[in-house]
Formats: C-alpha cells, structure tokens, sequence
C-alpha cells in the first residue's frame, strides 16, 4: 500500500512535555491511530485522549521515536504489524517521516526571519528575501530512496558542494529531520547541516551553526501557473498601466 492515501497521516501537535513534543497522529480518512492497553494498535475514536498521544523524540539522523502516553511503550513494527509493547528502544522503534507529496515550499529561516531564495547573479541559495514573492523563493522538496532533494524553480539542485546541479545525486541527497509545525532542518547524516553563513547568508553545507541558524520554518506554496494564449504567447503584467 505503498503511496495510497492509507498510508498518510497528519501529524497533530497537542503540546510539549521537557523536551518532547506531545503528538496525536490522524488518518486520511479522519481517524486516529489508537493505541489499547493491551499494546494492540489501532485506528478508531476514543473518549480517552490518552490512546491517541504519543511522546515524538527526534533521532540524530531525522528518525522519530513514538512512545504511547497511554502506555508508556514505544510504537514498533516487525515490518507486518505495528504494536506498542516494548519498554526498552530497539531499531524497531525508528520511524522515518516523509512528506506526503513532492511539496513546493518556501523555506523560512527562523533566526534570520528571512526567505531562501536563489541569486541568478552568484547562482547560490541565499536567505536574505524579506516575503517570497519571487519565482526564485519556491523549492520543491522531492523524495527519492529514503532521502530528499530541494529543487530550485529552475529545475536544478541544491548540492553539499554549495553548487546547483542538474541532476540529483547523492551530492543533492540529505536528511530531513522534521520537528512539529512544519520546522526542519537538513543535513547529510555524518553532523553537518545546511545553514546560512556569511554577510550574504549564502545557505552552505558546514558543521557548526550558531544559535539554531539550521532550523527553517516550510511553509506551502500555491501552485503557480504560466497562462499560455492560442497563439502561443504568455499573459504577464504591465506595471503602472
């Protein structure tokens, strides 16, 4: 069931407890994932709150760690079923999120309260556009084989090399850790991050950001279209008129 709409799940964030998010998980269809006193999971309705939260910690490498409120267990799969019985974390117990659809977002920094955007001069991502009314602030995240890809609007891809390349590869290739409320970072999986440096904010691939500088705030896109005549030519804007 791979890509089906029963395999997608928003995540509801209810609140916080020390360092992790309280979370609840709601299907597709509008049900939640339930889990029983017995350890069995399940997706249904409750009077009790408590069968539908869980405690979300974020591992190193973008993983999540789901513990029922209700149990005090972790959600777990042997890869057929998912239940939630065990006390003491195992892999198991690893959950990698993605996002449902290859998303066109603008990436907004949360420490220098500015847009990514990509400069057609340097033909570098910066993060310095107060409002993501350009072209050049969309992005498309793409996710391929466990990992993500963020495809400028003109169809090339941010590299570790702090270049844009044609094509994807494991150079584009990172890990999105992903907080509630649409937060992440991105990172190659070894300790380093993207994150803004610089009196341009050039958004580079580097190990030490200060002052949380790696953490951007997704927000979704509309869909922008090209409206093209019969004879072939675009409808544009004519300023002043």
């Amino acid at each position: 069931m791979s890509g089906s709409s029963m395999c997608i799940w928003e995540l509801s964030h209810r609140g916080n407890q020390g360092s992790e998010a309280v979370v609840a998980l709601q299907s597709w269809y509008g049900d939640y994932l339930l889990v029983d006193n017995d350890g069995t999971v399940r997706c249904g309705y409750s009077s009790d709150c408590q069968q539908s939260l869980f405690l979300l910690n974020l591992h190193d490498y973008g993983d999540w760690i789901l513990k029922s409120m209700c149990t005090n267990k972790y959600l777990e799969s042997d890869g057929q079923k998912v239940f939630c019985c065990a006390t003491h974390l195992t892999c198991n117990h690893r959950w990698v999120p993605h996002l449902a659809i290859h998303a066109h977002v603008a990436l907004y920094n949360l420490t220098n309260n500015c847009y990514a955007r990509v400069d057609p001069t340097t033909e570098k991502v910066c993060v310095d556009l107060p409002e993501p009314y350009l072209e050049e602030s969309g992005f498309l995240l793409r996710f391929c084989n466990g990992m993500y890809h963020l495809e400028t609007s003109d169809h090339r891809f941010v590299s570790k090399e702090d270049t844009l390349e044609e094509t994807p590869s494991w150079l584009t290739a990172f890990t999105l850790h992903l907080k509630p409320g649409c937060v992440a970072c991105f990172s190659d999986g070894k300790g380093c991050l993207f994150y803004p440096q610089g009196q341009q904010r050039i958004l580079t691939h580097g190990a030490c950001p200060n002052n949380t500088e790696e953490w951007f705030f997704i927000k979704r896109l509309p869909a922008w279209v090209y409206l093209k005549a019969c004879n072939k030519r675009f409808v544009s804007i004519v300023c002043g008129k």
